[in-house]
């Protein structure tokens, strides 16, 4: 780690006394700064690694499991590490939550420990310092992991994100963002029933948000809305690649 700290810029004097934690967290600033990196012939794939992870979520191994995804974040960096490792992972864990594959104790553990691991590389990021974007999810939506996910790709592409949580009243949401200022609302959909119920409700939101608003929604069961039938003005997003950047020449938000 010292050496290709050395090798992106740092001076030995910076980083000699460094704890193995400051120095893990430095450098993934800097390989986040400069983009993400190939990964050396030893690495495995992102594919090996979500396996991993999984298998790790089925032993109740948390430290194993924090262990393996940081590594991975840097190896690949940080936006690389959400699309092709904390993504699908998610969505493994999900489908087997589902069929009952997964016991709620296995699911909660993941999850804790995926949430430790975004907040982490939120902290390590220098990025966040742009327009304001507010997440959450709407009512009756309690899955918070893919708004946190989407929270984190933000902010590693230059947003302010604020992020409210799950399960909040679309006049709450629409409060908030005029409370920040915000240039964009997005929201996650991961509930797969009651699809009317969430198409209205991003209705609401759409109407109730001033229209300068940029309001933009993704999550696993996006794909499922039925886009023609919602008012102009909504972004419907496949995956976070799609996530846009911020918008330029306006200012933060306090």
């Amino acid at each position: 780690m010292l050496r290709e700290l050395t090798d992106r810029g740092r001076s030995i004097g910076m980083v000699a006394g460094l704890s193995d934690e400051a120095a893990t967290t430095l450098l993934l600033e800097d390989r986040m700064a400069a983009g993400p990196t190939a990964p050396e012939s030893t690495d495995q794939s992102p594919g090996e690694r979500v396996e991993q992870a999984y298998a790790r979520i089925l032993t109740f191994d948390a430290e194993g499991l924090e262990r393996l995804l940081w590594r991975a974040a840097l190896s690949l960096g940080g936006t690389s590490f959400l699309n092709e490792v904390v993504g699908p992972l998610l969505g493994r864990v999900g489908d087997a939550w589902a069929e009952g594959d997964l016991s709620p104790a296995q699911e909660h553990l993941g999850s804790a420990v995926v949430d430790q691991v975004l907040e982490r590389l939120i902290a390590a990021s220098r990025s966040g310092e742009g327009p304001a974007l507010v997440v959450s999810t709407l009512p009756g939506e309690r899955h918070g992991l893919g708004a946190r996910l989407v929270s984190t790709a933000a902010v590693l592409k230059g947003w302010s994100v604020k992020y409210l949580g799950t399960d909040l009243p679309v006049s709450e949401i629409a409060g908030a963002a005029r409370g920040v200022g915000a240039a964009a609302v997005a929201i996650s959909v991961v509930r797969r029933d009651h699809l009317d119920e969430t198409q209205r409700a991003i209705t609401s939101l759409r109407n109730t948000l001033d229209p300068s608003i940029a309001l933009l929604v993704g999550g696993r069961a996006a794909s499922l809305i039925d886009a023609a039938s919602l008012p102009d003005g909504i972004w419907i997003h496949d995956g976070l690649e799609q996530l846009p950047t911020p918008p330029t020449g306006r200012p933060r938000a306090g």
